[in-house]
């Protein structure tokens, strides 16, 4: 059996735009064949595949072809040219579409298991689970037309997630209803993942395509413009979006960029006595967002007491974040953080130098300097954590570097079953008769 879940090859898609409807008649009995349209090539020779199981990402700016390559998929729409190969049953779960406005909710939900062709007991069965899954009471029995925009997404994401497809194609999905339907909708994500689905996910969250994806691929202008690793795409496409760069670009200096040489005492700045047994992690060869004012060369995770690194962690220790950093053009008031993440991408710890009531005047061109933070680790709760490390003024980033520290926080206690971020540490308990 193929390991291939979806196979496109050479896929082009070529829309006709009329300025006017009744160009279309004129287009047709036109004995002389005169154009009367103008070809939009949406997708241009598109070829990839996606192995069973496979959790990609596409990334890509409005009007690129993201939408127009989903619908193919999902055979909504055919290619001009080229061939899709689709191995088991696809939803494409595209949010405010494909609905009969004049059907009820559940009726809309019963036709679309119908078209993948479900019996009527398994159709049963997962309209039970629809239903439960939106929860918009009453209203699965009114027409859609009475919905709010809310109710629709709820309905949309509830069909599509629900009738157990092979393969999801999902087109910004994660962005729907309040915040206890958003919750529900990532669970099920990871749920899908966790089983073993093949999983198209497109999204300009960012942060949603690192945690859930395990590869990503760009759509520029109607072609794959990159494909591979999913932080290395999203980055490279971050500083398409944010700074005009093109991945080959980012390492290359801008010429407004001074490169003043490193004096010998602002070396020693780093790599003084202070620091001198600490175990750095170099940080070259990973890809960064940013316009390049600053760049952060290395960084180190260390324990406060002796300097050791600080990969296992039980939680309440003493650390030091230190940063090697660069500075290859003048900054005014620029601002160091960190973010730790936990294992879903979710924010668990922050801080920045501006909250440390600790705030830098000026940076000169040629500076090399180390940025530290000294502070308490707070009691986690057992799992994987990862930094992510930036330096920016205002709302400009000069170099952020994203899932570039990974530790582990560990303990044996009873403390370590609590749930949530942070662990209590000094709750009390009573039980009295009243």
């Amino acid at each position: 059996m193929s390991r291939a879940a979806i196979k496109v090859e050479n896929v082009s898609k070529v829309f006709r735009i009329y300025d006017r409807p009744s160009d279309r008649l004129k287009e047709v009995f036109s004995l002389s064949r005169r154009k009367f349209h103008t070809d939009y090539p949406a997708l241009s020779d598109v070829s990839f595949e996606v192995r069973r199981g496979e959790f990609l990402g596409i990334v890509g700016r409005n009007g690129a072809g993201k939408s127009t390559l989903l619908k193919i998929l999902s055979r909504e729409l055919t290619p001009s040219s080229g061939s899709v190969m689709i191995n088991g049953k696809v939803s494409l779960l595209q949010l405010g579409v494909g609905f009969d406005p004049e059907l009820t909710g559940l009726d809309n939900a019963r036709f679309a298991s119908k078209l993948l062709g479900y019996t009527d007991d398994e159709i049963g069965r997962m309209l039970e689970e629809i239903v439960a899954f939106a929860d918009i009471g009453e209203f699965i029995h009114h027409p859609v037309k009475t919905y709010s925009s809310g109710m629709y997404s709820r309905l949309s994401f509830a069909v599509g997630i629900n009738i157990d497809p092979d393969i999801l194609i999902a087109d910004e999905v994660l962005s729907v209803g309040d915040m206890r339907f958003s919750q529900k909708c990532l669970r099920k994500m990871r749920e899908f993942k966790e089983q073993g689905k093949t999983v198209i996910f497109v999204s300009h969250d960012i942060q949603s395509v690192n945690a859930f994806c395990d590869s990503a691929m760009w759509i520029k202008d109607g072609v794959v413009f990159m494909r591979g690793d999913a932080k290395q795409v999203t980055t490279s496409f971050q500083n398409y979006m944010l700074y005009d760069k093109m991945p080959d670009e980012y390492s290359a200096v801008a010429e407004s960029v001074s490169e003043q040489p490193v004096t010998e005492k602002r070396q020693r700045s780093v790599a003084g006595d202070d620091f001198s047994d600490v175990e750095w992690t170099e940080l070259g060869s990973m890809p960064g967002v940013g316009d390049g004012r600053a760049e952060i060369k290395r960084m180190a995770l260390v324990l406060a007491e002796g300097h050791r690194p600080a990969r296992r962690l039980r939680g309440n220790e003493e650390v030091l974040l230190l940063l090697d950093v660069q500075v290859k053009s003048g900054m005014q008031d620029p601002q160091f953080g960190f973010v730790i993440y936990n294992r879903q991408g979710l924010p668990a710890l922050h801080t920045n130098n501006d909250i440390c009531s600790t705030g830098v005047a000026e940076l000169s061109a040629g500076q090399r300097i180390c940025a530290s933070f000294r502070f308490k680790l707070p009691g986690l709760a057992n799992g994987d954590y990862i930094f992510s490390i930036g330096v920016q003024t205002g709302l400009d980033m000069a170099h952020k570097i994203d899932d570039v520290y990974e530790f582990n926080v560990s303990r044996a206690d009873i403390k370590g079953t609590q749930c949530g971020y942070s662990i209590i540490e000094n709750e009390r308990f009573e039980l009295r008769e009243i």
